[in-house]
């Protein structure tokens, strides 16, 4: 392999691997903080480590309680507009496409899992996030307590940013991504 070859093919790695994480980095700088309340557990990867599985309240919608354009199937890509609401942000309406929201509002965007009639299953992209090892059991401990900000850009996409515990910052994707 001459040196020509040899520096196309370091390029191609390089644009290969930044189109992977530039998206996620943009919309960690970029996009508009809003506070979620989870439920997490505590799962273990034997090759990457202890990481939480979050669940999210948003995650499964009753359809006679949010306003939504027209019956949704699974595999399709669903779209919410959120609004704050005290501490944490909610779900104000549901639809097939992006639509437009108030300076105030983030839309964020899923997929359906799952639809039982008048209940919805959605995945946000934000179900799992990555701890320093030996962090994950202490954090299934305090359950009821832990809850997350996530930032979401312009395209509605979301990537979960901190997670804190009882309000309070308790280990930061800045650091673990």
């Amino acid at each position: 392999m001459n040196q020509k070859q040899l520096l196309l093919l370091m390029a191609y790695s390089l644009i290969v691997i930044s189109l992977i994480f530039l998206p996620k980095y943009a919309t960690l700088n970029n996009g508009k903080e809003i506070v979620l309340k989870t439920e997490p557990l505590d799962p273990r990867d034997v090759f990457r480590g202890d990481y939480v599985i979050l669940s999210y309240e948003m995650s499964s919608l009753n359809l006679n309680e949010t306003p939504y354009d027209y019956a949704f199937m699974e595999g399709e890509l669903i779209y919410a507009v959120l609004s704050e609401k005290e501490t944490y942000w909610t779900i104000d309406s549901i639809s097939h496409a992006k639509t437009a929201v108030e300076d105030n509002d983030v839309c964020m965007k899923g997929i359906v899992t799952r639809n039982e009639g008048d209940t919805i299953m959605i995945e946000w992209g934000i179900e799992s996030y990555f701890v320093p090892e030996g962090e994950g059991r202490q954090i299934q401990e305090q359950i009821e307590n832990v809850s997350v900000i996530v930032s979401v850009d312009t395209d509605c996409s979301a990537v979960v940013k901190q997670l804190l515990l009882n309000g309070e910052r308790l280990v930061s994707n800045e650091k673990h991504e």
